[in-house]
C-alpha cells in the first residue's frame, strides 16, 4: 500500500504525519515501511536525524531521474527505510518532468521494490508541483492533513479539485481521508469546530474523527530525529497518532 500525505498548504503537519503514521504501522502492525521525502526542503529527512551533508548526491531526485539505483539512495532507520531528499531536488525537477514516463516516474520505480514493503509513505511538498503529481499517480490512497483554520480549508478545496482531475489518468488513486491537525480546543474553538464540521459535511465518511492536538512533544521529537512513539510514548501526540492509525487501518479494511 502506497500512501501519499498531501496538501498544497504548508505547516499543516504533512511531514509530521508521514513519519508518525509510518512509525505506528511499523510499531503496532509490525509492518515493513519505506519513507520517501519528495520535498526539496528535506524536512522528513531531517526528522530522521539525517543531514544534507550526509546525503550528498544520494538523494531521491537522482533516483527519480534514473541516475542512481534504489540501493545506493536508501537509508536504513529504526522504523523503516528512507529515500532522503536534498535541496538539489528542486534543481532536478525539470529533468524529471522532461522524462518520457512523467508523471509515472515514481510509480514505475516503486513497482520494482514495493514487494519488499507493507506500506510506502510519501511526504509531498506544499505545492501542486511535479513532485506532488508523481506522488499522487504512484499512490493507492492519499491522506490530507487539515489545520483547523480558514486558509487551510480553502486550500483543501483547491487541492481536492486538482486531485480529482488526476484520477482521470490514474483511476486507482483514491482519497483515503482528511484529518485535523494542530488542534487546540482552547484557542479559536468555535472557528476550528465550524471548519471541521463544514469539512465533514463536504466529505462525509472521508473525514476521520481523530484530531491531532497541538503537542510540544511532537516538535521535540522531530528536533531529536525521532518519531513521537520513540521520543514520548505517553504524550498526547503519541496517543493521537495511535488512534488515527487505528482509524485509518479500519477504513482500509472496510
Amino acid at each position: 500500500m502506497t500512501i501519499s500525505i498531501v496538501n498544497n498548504k504548508g505547516g499543516v503537519g504533512k511531514t509530521t504525519s508521514t513519519q508518525n503514521l509510518g512509525a505506528a504501522f511499523q510499531k503496532f502492525a509490525n509492518a515493513r515501511v519505506l519513507f520517501i521525502d519528495l520535498d526539496g526542503q528535506a524536512s522528513l529527512t531531517r526528522c530522521f536525524g539525517v543531514q544534507e551533508a550526509q546525503v550528498g548526491k544520494n538523494h531521491v531526485g537522482n533516483y527519480l531521474s534514473g541516475e542512481l539505483p534504489f540501493d545506493t539512495v536508501v537509508i536504513h532507520t529504526d522504523i523503516g527505510d528512507l529515500l532522503p531528499s536534498s535541496s538539489e531536488l528542486n534543481t532536478k525537477e525539470d529533468s524529471i518532468k522532461a522524462s518520457p514516463v512523467f508523471p509515472f516516474n515514481l510509480k514505475l520505480l516503486l513497482d520494482k521494490v514495493k514487494k519488499n514493503y507493507d506500506y510506502i509513505m510519501v511526504d509531498c511538498p506544499p505545492t501542486l508541483s511535479g513532485m506532488t503529481r508523481i506522488a499522487l499517480i504512484a499512490c493507492d490512497i492519499y491522506l490530507v492533513p487539515l489545520q483547523a483554520e480558514f486558509l487551510s480549508y480553502e486550500g483543501l478545496r483547491n487541492f481536492l479539485n486538482y486531485s480529482s482531475e488526476l484520477q482521470l489518468i490514474s483511476p486507482q488513486t483514491k482519497l483515503g481521508g482528511v484529518f485535523a491537525t494542530r488542534y487546540n480546543p482552547r484557542i479559536n474553538k468555535k472557528l476550528s469546530n465550524d471548519i471541521i464540521e463544514a469539512t465533514k459535511q463536504q466529505l462525509g465518511g472521508a473525514f476521520f474523527s481523530t484530531t491531532i492536538r497541538d503537542n510540544i512533544a511532537i516538535s521535540e521529537a522531530q528536533a531529536n530525529g525521532k518519531d513521537i512513539f520513540s521520543y514520548s510514548p505517553d504524550s498526547n501526540g503519541a496517543m493521537d497518532y495511535y488512534q488515527l492509525t487505528k482509524e485509518i487501518l479500519g477504513s482500509m479494511n472496510n
